[in-house]
C-alpha cells in the first residue's frame, strides 16, 4: 500500500542542531536547482545505507520515496525520517511504499537491500524502471553485473541480471558507516565518501551529473573510471575480516590482535589480490598496510556479525562465494578463501542465515 507525504508534528523537514544547518540546507537546494534536479529518485530499502542516502537526498531537495515494510514503513509515514550526524538531526518527510507499483517510473533507483534478498526482490521492481531510469546498486562484495559471465554464486537463475538492464546500472562502492538507532532514525557514524563509474570503465557525463547530485546534497562523491577495481579493492579489505567475526562473534579489534586469526586474514587476502591482478584488478599496497587502516578503527562489530546477531541472512555469497567463482574460471587457486567458506556456510546453514 502506498504511503503519501507524511508530515510529521513539526515542519518536514525539520532541523536540529547547529545553527547554520538550515541556511547549509537551502545551499544544497540551490545547488542542485542548478543541476536541473530535483531528482526523482527511489531508494530501494531502508536500512542503514540507504536510510541515510534517501534522508541526505530529500534534505537537498532532491523527490524521494523509499520502499519499505514493516515498522520501518509505519514509523517513516507517521513520524519522518531521521537523520544524525555531526550533532545535528533532521527529519525529512518522503513518500513510501510497500509495493514498487504505487510509486511509478524513477530517474534514480538506488539498491540498498542486503545482497541475499536481492533477487527475490528485483523482479517486483520492475515499474519503478523506465528506458532512463539509472540503477545504482549499493551492494556489499562483488555485484552480479560484474563479470561478462552470469556469477552463479550470487545470481543462481539470472533473476537480477533479467530485472536490471546492464546498460543502466552505475557501478558503487559505499565507504561509509551508518547504524539504525529506529527503524526511521539513522547515525551517520562515518561517511568517507561513495564511489561511482561506469562498470565497463571510462568517464561518462550521465555518471558525472550523478556525482554533483550526491556531492552537493553532502555526500561526497567521487567518479571513478575502474569501478570494478574499486570493488575488488574494498573486497579485498573485508572478504575475510567478515566472515571470521561471524565465526567467532569476536568484534575486529580482537581479530587483529590475534595470531592465528591475522595469518589467516593475510593468507586470504593474498589470495584475493591474485586473483584480482589475474582480472585486471591489481592491489597496489601490501594487506599489513590495509590491516594497520583497519586497526585504526578499533572495537567495531562487521555487518557480518552484527546480521548474525540480529538473525538475518548473511552476505556470504557476495563476499566469498563470488570471488571463489571468479577464481576457478581464471585458474586461482584459493584454499584458505575455500576453508573459510566452508565453515562459515556450514555456520550459517546450522542458524539458518542462508
Amino acid at each position: 500500500m502506498m504511503g503519501s507525504w507524511v508530515r510529521v508534528p513539526q515542519a518536514a523537514p525539520r532541523i536540529e542542531g547547529v545553527s547554520g544547518a538550515r541556511n547549509e540546507r537551502q545551499a544544497k537546494r540551490q545547488r542542485n536547482a542548478e543541476l536541473g534536479t530535483p531528482v526523482k529518485t527511489c531508494v530501494v530499502g531502508a536500512g542503514a545505507i540507504g536510510g541515510w542516502i534517501a534522508a541526505e537526498m530529500a534534505i537537498g531537495g532532491s523527490d524521494v520515496s523509499v520502499i519499505a515494510r514493516g515498522d520501518t514503513l509505519r514509523l517513516i509515514d507517521s513520524e519522518g525520517l531521521r537523520l544524525t550526524e555531526n550533532g545535528t538531526t533532521h527529519c525529512v518527510a518522503v513518500a513510501t511504499a510497500e509495493d514498487p507499483a504505487a510509486l511509478g517510473v524513477q530517474e534514480l533507483v538506488v539498491i540498498a537491500v542486503k545482497a541475499p534478498g536481492l533477487a527475490k526482490i528485483a523482479p517486483m521492481l520492475e515499474p519503478l524502471i523506465g528506458p532512463q531510469t539509472l540503477i545504482l546498486p549499493m551492494l556489499n562484495g562483488v555485484p552480479w553485473w560484474f563479470t561478462d559471465e552470469p556469477l552463479w554464486s550470487v545470481d543462481p537463475h539470472c533473476a537480477i541480471a533479467d530485472a536490471f538492464p546492464i546498460g543502466q546500472i552505475i557501478g558503487c562502492v559505499v565507504h561509509a558507516s551508518c547504524r539504525r538507532d529506529a527503524p526511521n532514525h539513522i547515525h551517520v557514524i562515518q561517511a568517507d565518501k561513495l564511489i561511482v563509474g561506469e562498470p565497463t570503465g571510462g568517464a561518462s557525463d550521465r555518471v558525472e551529473h550523478l556525482r554533483a547530485i550526491f556531492e552537493n546534497t553532502g555526500v561526497p562523491c567521487e567518479q571513478t573510471s575502474d569501478v570494478r577495481r574499486e570493488i575488488w579493492y574494498k573486497l579485498w579489505g573485508n572478504a575475510t575480516l567478515n566472515p571470521l567475526s561471524a565465526l567467532t562473534r569476536a568484534t575486529a579489534d580482537l581479530i587483529h590482535s590475534d595470531d592465528e586469526a591475522r595469518a589467516w586474514m593475510l593468507e586470504g587476502m593474498a589470495e584475493l589480490a591474485a586473483v584480482g591482478e589475474a582480472i585486471g584488478c591489481g592491489i597496489d599496497e601490501s594487506a599489513e598496510d590495509r590491516l594497520r587502516v583497519t586497526e585504526r578503527l578499533g572495537a567495531f562489530k562487521t555487518s557480518m556479525l552484527q546480521d548474525v546477531e540480529a538473525g538475518r541472512p548473511i552476505e556470504l555469497e557476495a563476499l566469498l562465494g563470488a570471488p571463489r567463482e571468479i577464481a576457478r574460471r581464471v585458474g586461482v587457486a584459493t584454499p584458505q578463501l575455500d576453508r573459510l567458506y566452508a565453515m562459515t556456510r556450514l555456520m550459517a546453514d546450522n542458524l539458518g542465515l542462508l
